[in-house]
């Protein structure tokens, strides 16, 4: 599993003492434990929302099952044949498969603890149960609706302004998380770049790939620090980003959820929010060893792949291939880089010794747990936290 401005509804905007809002509309903050208005209809906004996501998932599910089924078929047509999978479905070994499941279960686990520890370190309270219910519902609406990061933040966003906490600080844990998560994968990108270069496999979109990855986490880490010492900037990156934003918002039957009055709060939220995280180096420090035992963890699942088809493979393989998901995850500009890490992945474990067949079983098996499995039970999720509707789900315990 893999993971990745910052929004907030507009009627969730503060009161100020003297009876008007901030940005100088009257109004006060909802708390989400009331139950929306029904429309003119009769229906209310959470059941409203409920059907925007199943009809948005109806739509992105066959649009992105699609593309997987044609990946599927062109990987089957250029490395194996219909006669060898067959052969090697015939003997699968179920223990290990569901050594790999387990795996995946694990990792999500692990993730929320990565989640939780991150935003801690922005000044963000947070519970690992309920981290890991937001992640879930995250993964399901940016796979449903592929605005990069952007889609994903919304919801974590959403969820912390229900609860009355700061959506600029959900902002910036996001980001820390992903700057975190991604930095702690750079030894295996780095360690399966080595293995493939002395190994004389090493191919230049490899290479491209790598630098693009490492551009990106750059990014995200000078942004975090621009933003802890220059909250003006902040203000400036948000300002375009609105536009975005509200078109996530409007997939859900919620138009217009940022105002530029907004704007201008958030930015100092969030960068009071980045300016913490230096001074909260330890949860900084447990949220990146969770996401390492996430990595170590998915690697023994991918690992476990091998031998339930009965092709034990080196660890250097396994981590080159793993290395080789990692970055065409992050830097394919398809969803949940469809395509792009399988071809990547294949070809890798190729270059290294493993026959076409068993590289392409192994890596399909590994997406289906590490892509689909989330976004399944993300689909759940989200209709549990009844995403963009005001309403607060039964709270979890931490």
């Amino acid at each position: 599993m893999h993971s990745d401005q910052p929004i907030a509804r507009v009627v969730t905007v503060p009161a100020d003492p003297d009876g008007g809002s901030a940005d100088g509309r009257a109004g006060a903050r909802t708390t989400g434990t009331s139950r929306p208005a029904p429309n003119a209809g009769g229906v209310d906004a959470s059941t409203t929302t409920a059907r925007g996501i199943g009809g948005r998932f109806a739509r992105g599910q066959w649009l992105i099952t699609a593309l997987f089924v044609i990946v599927v078929i062109i990987a089957a047509a250029q490395f194996t044949s219909p006669s060898a999978v067959g052969l090697r479905l015939a003997g699968l070994r179920w223990d290990w498969m569901l050594v790999a499941l387990l795996a995946q279960f694990v990792c999500i686990a692990l993730f929320g603890g990565l989640y939780r520890h991150a935003f801690r370190s922005v000044g963000m309270p947070a519970g690992a149960r309920r981290m890991v219910s937001v992640l879930l519902a995250s993964i399901f609406v940016k796979t449903v609706v592929p605005l990069g990061g952007a889609s994903s933040m919304a919801v974590f966003v959403d969820d912390a302004d229900s609860r009355g906490q700061s959506g600029a600080r959900a902002a910036a844990g996001t980001i820390a998380v992903t700057a975190i998560d991604l930095t702690v994968a750079l030894p295996v990108i780095v360690f399966g770049g080595v293995v493939l270069a002395l190994r004389g496999q090493l191919a230049p979109y490899l290479v491209v790939g790598a630098a693009m990855y490492i551009g990106v986490v750059a990014v995200l880490i000078a942004g975090l620090a621009l933003a802890g010492r220059h909250p003006a900037a902040v203000a400036r990156a948000l300002r375009p980003a609105r536009s975005v934003v509200n078109a996530i918002g409007r997939v859900f039957r919620r138009p217009e959820i940022v105002s530029l009055a907004w704007v201008q709060r958030q930015a100092s939220q969030f960068a009071a929010a980045a300016a913490a995280i230096p001074h909260h180096w330890h949860e900084v420090a447990l949220a990146a060893g969770f996401s390492l035992a996430q990595r170590l963890v998915n690697g023994i699942g991918l690992w476990a792949l091998f031998l339930a088809l009965g092709r034990p493979a080196d660890p250097t393989v396994v981590l080159a291939g793993l290395g080789a998901s990692i970055v065409f995850f992050v830097v394919a500009i398809v969803p949940d880089g469809i395509g792009a890490v399988e071809g990547a992945m294949a070809l890798t474990f190729v270059g290294l010794g493993v026959d076409a067949t068993t590289a392409v079983m192994v890596t399909l098996a590994y997406r289906l747990l590490n892509v689909w499995l989330p976004v399944i039970l993300g689909f759940f999720a989200a209709r549990r936290l009844r995403l963009f509707s005001g309403q607060t789900p039964a709270p979890a315990s931490a």
